[in-house]
């Protein structure tokens, strides 16, 4: 049995960013998470998670921005590798207030109930096609 870990890679262009727009989407206290499976895409190896982590100026200044990001990138190093399907795209987005201030443990409890109720929909939903 392999038990390797799958690839983490990250979301670097915006239209990837934009494309995420088309996938599912789950709100927490914490942040907000979409999802989308790759189809057909060339560019990167299937077996392979990519993520991308983003906070606007509402999430506060740049101290406070950095520290949200900080924090959501321990929850995908630590989670996203285990939880997460290889060949999906996970982008993080930070929340005014709570992604800097919510606990660590909450932030981890919250991934992890998204991550199972996103891919229980994004199965659902690919069944139908």
């Amino acid at each position: 049995m392999n038990s390797r870990k799958p690839k983490l890679i990250k979301i670097t262009k915006k239209n990837e960013y934009l494309r995420m727009r088309s996938g599912l989407k789950i709100s927490t206290p914490g942040f907000i998470l979409q999802a989308r499976q790759r189809e057909n895409e060339d560019t990167v190896d299937r077996s392979s998670i990519r993520y991308g982590l983003t906070c606007s100026k509402r999430v506060g200044n740049a101290v406070k921005r950095n520290r949200a990001k900080r924090r959501l990138r321990a929850l995908v190093n630590e989670i996203i590798p285990t939880k997460g399907f290889k060949g999906w795209d996970y982008v993080l987005i930070g929340k005014e207030q709570t992604t800097e201030k919510l606990s660590f443990k909450i932030l981890e409890k919250n991934l992890t109930e998204s991550l199972v109720k996103l891919h229980k929909i994004g199965i659902k939903k690919f069944e139908k096609n």
